[in-house]
């Protein structure tokens, strides 16, 4: 499974990082940005910056979609 945010959609809430910090950071531009371990995938960002979810991260991944206020977190199969 591989996460990734339109940070055009996003609005900031920090509810993505407050959750699961291990897979979301806001960046310095305010946009929450996915990452792969200790790397932040913001460069470009959006669909082009897709992380790989561990296994036993899955279901976090899949609560926090869910959650975003905004809908901007997609998971891909």
């Amino acid at each position: 499974m591989r996460i990734w945010i339109d940070q055009s959609k996003c609005q900031n809430s920090g509810l993505c990082e407050e959750e699961a910090p291990e897979l979301f950071s806001i960046g310095e531009d305010f946009l929450a940005y996915v990452r792969q371990g200790d790397e932040v995938l913001d460069q470009p960002g959006g669909e082009a910056s897709q992380a790989e979810v561990p296994e036993d991260q899955e279901e976090l991944a899949e609560l926090c979609a869910k959650a975003c206020p905004v809908g901007c977190s997609y998971l891909v199969d």
